[in-house]
């Protein structure tokens, strides 16, 4: 096994053990005994295991000239897999570029139109070619609406509004075409039954990567009505469409938008493909990341060695401590976090009461606020320093995860698709490495937000917006993109001063 694996703790579904065993565990922790300072490095979700090992063997030259010993948490998700495969295909479907044109017409007309001009009952939306004219900008690569202001104040979608518009869509015949082609499919191969040929007029049946549960939902209606051809579109799809338009002009009022087109984007997708665009990923990962350190009957690796190295601290093995941790690896900072707050406050656990992390280091954190939050609060407890190396709004939103599609970075992506809510449905949240929510006017995260924002307002050694070079060393980082930053010479420089320090 090379040097650089065997510092590696490799794990599997629900934080279990994967290539790596107990043993390998107990091997490493005994080669930090004595040690001046320990890294534990968590890299980021879009990777998989083999360029988690990668990044390991990369890295460790980095940390061990800093005079410091890694071990690196090496664990995979497929969520770049997901969103490689199913984004470009979304795009291509043409249920999807109906929904985008009709969505960004009577989003565009309803949150632009200046004070004033919506009037009760009124319903003013641009044409349909100058909407087309707007979503055609993508393939020279500008973002529509991008140029158009918005108005300090975005009324509300009235009662009025909301009869027009699903009064209109109701009677759009591209969108019951579009109805038709879906369900035709499923109801075809549904046995025992004649309502696909009535309901698609013969037209050829399409996929699409729509969330089964929606496309279900759909078929179900249609085989219920029967012979459908004489009905114009679905009550369903209409419903449905007229939503994501009242989604879209919420977030504008709330102040919780990415920008017309992105949050036009957003919100299809959270409603009719949220099943393929990799939330349930996103979400398995993120439990993932928390199970490590579960109690269970199966061993679990982060919870197996830091019973492990609570009790080579309690020897009287005292290292500095720093956690990395890149992209999704800040959630699993964030458990690791709440499990030694855990081991402190347990009589019978060896972690000495007094042990703190000298170091927490965040890399284009991709964790909620809310998950950051607890940490901070009590930070005289578990860590000495907090540092965040992320992008600058302007650089998040040239780091684009699509640009046909989705002209922002992944951390928008991740904040206005991916996230879930308390009750575990789809919900938007505010993303810790986006510098776009501190800036942000609009009362965001509440509570959660506030706290955070005070942090790190209160000093600003915790906060590296990227690209920033030629200042103070340690507070240096180039990085462009997202996954630049564990590569990036600036930012690594910056850690071995940290380090150093």
């Amino acid at each position: 096994m090379h040097s650089s694996r065997r510092r590696c703790i490799h794990s599997g579904t629900s934080g279990r053990l994967a290539s790596t065993s107990t043993d390998d565990i107990d091997a490493l922790v005994a080669g930090l005994k004595d040690r001046p300072r320990v890294v534990l490095h968590f890299h980021g979700g879009l990777i998989d295991d083999q360029l988690g090992f990668a990044t390991a063997e990369r890295l460790a030259p980095v940390y061990e000239d800093a005079g410091a010993e890694p071990v690196f948490f090496v664990w995979s998700s497929g969520l770049l897999e997901t969103l490689a495969g199913n984004l470009p295909r979304i795009i291509e479907e043409s249920v999807f570029q109906t929904l985008l044109s009709r969505v960004t017409r009577y989003a565009a007309g309803l949150v632009l139109q200046r004070p004033g001009q919506r009037t009760a009952g009124s319903l003013s939306a641009p044409p349909a070619k100058a909407v087309a004219a707007e979503l055609a900008l993508l393939r020279t690569g500008q973002e529509p609406y991008a140029r158009h202001p918005v108005p300090a104040e975005v009324p509300p979608l009235g009662d009025g509004e909301r009869v027009r518009i699903t009064a209109e869509l109701s009677a759009d015949s591209e969108l019951a075409d579009r109805n038709r082609e879906i369900v035709g499919s499923v109801l075809r191969s549904a046995p025992g039954t004649t309502a696909a040929r009535d309901i698609d007029g013969g037209r050829a049946a399409v996929a699409t990567l729509m969330s089964p549960d929606v496309v279900a939902e759909l078929a179900a209606e249609a085989e219920a009505g029967g012979n459908r051809r004489a009905l114009v579109t679905s009550a369903l799809l209409v419903r449905k469409t007229v939503r994501v338009i009242g989604a879209v002009v919420r977030r504008f009022r709330d102040r919780t938008d990415h920008g017309l087109y992105p949050t036009v984007v957003e919100e299809i997708l959270r409603e009719f493909y949220l099943a393929n665009v990799g939330a349930a990923i996103w979400d398995a990962m993120k439990r993932q990341t928390a199970d490590t350190f579960a109690e269970a009957p199966e061993v679990r690796a982060g919870r197996y060695f830091l019973d492990r190295f609570s009790a080579l601290l309690a020897s009287g093995t005292r290292p500095q401590v720093t956690v990395v941790g890149h992209s999704a690896g800040a959630v699993f900072i964030g458990n690791l976090l709440d499990d030694l707050a855990r081991r402190r406050a347990a009589a019978d656990d060896p972690l000495p009461a007094d042990f703190r992390v000298r170091d927490v280091v965040l890399l284009a954190p991709a964790c909620t606020v809310s998950h950051l939050v607890p940490a901070v609060r009590q930070q005289s407890d578990l860590f000495d320093r907090l540092r965040m190396f992320t992008m600058t709004d302007e650089a998040e939103r040239d780091d684009q995860l699509l640009p046909v599609l989705y002209p922002r970075s992944l951390l928008y992506f991740i904040s206005g698709v991916l996230e879930r809510g308390p009750e575990g449905r789809s919900a938007l949240a505010p993303i810790a490495g986006m510098q776009h929510w501190y800036t942000s006017k609009g009362a965001f995260g509440e509570r959660d937000s506030a706290d955070l924002r005070a942090f790190l307002g209160s000093d600003a050694r915790r906060t590296v917006w990227s690209p920033v070079e030629g200042g103070e060393p340690g507070l240096n980082s180039g990085a462009r993109s997202h996954i630049a930053f564990d590569h990036d010479p600036a930012t690594l420089a910056s850690l071995a001063r940290m380090l150093a320090d």
